[in-house]
């Protein structure tokens, strides 16, 4: 079955469930994850950098686009110690995140990825939702698409 899930993290609550419903599903399987989140490239220049008196902005910003990201990870590692799992992070910089999951997933051996699913229906749903179908889409690793017990009772409701 599967040995190496890819859990790519917004920090999100909901990535965080998907996190944990990856971790309930590795332990039984003897699987270890990858918990990854990528750091947007900054745009650069434009509005950003007039409005903002710091010369360095895109730089600071980095900066704590990357610390962010690093608690996140953590969040996951600390997660996956307390259950016993296996876990690596990984915290990558790229334009498209769905094109460095893709990526990541390949050149680590993933034999899956678990992601979330904001589980929101219409125009906001697609797009909230758009980088885990560019991953299905675009990627050759299967996925496995989580939505939180309150995005169903939400999706639902609505």
């Amino acid at each position: 079955m599967f040995k190496h899930i890819l859990v790519p993290t917004d920090g999100s609550r909901l990535s965080e469930e998907a996190a944990g419903a990856a971790i309930r599903m590795a332990k039984p399987l003897g699987a270890r994850i990858t918990a990854l989140h990528v750091v947007p490239e900054p745009v650069g220049g434009g509005l950003d950098a007039w409005t903002h008196a710091d010369a360095q902005f895109e730089a600071h910003l980095g900066k704590s686009l990357e610390a962010r990201g690093y608690q996140y990870l953590a969040n996951i590692k600390d997660l996956a110690r307390r259950a016993g799992v296996p876990c690596e992070c990984a915290l990558v910089r790229g334009e498209s995140p769905h094109g460095e999951i893709v990526v990541e997933a390949r050149s680590r051996g993933c034999d899956l990825i678990v992601m979330a699913s904001h589980g929101r229906s219409g125009d906001a749903g697609l797009l909230l939702a758009s980088e885990t179908i560019k991953v299905m889409t675009l990627g050759d690793v299967p996925v496995l698409v989580h939505r939180s017990r309150a995005a169903r009772q939400a999706s639902a409701a609505g």
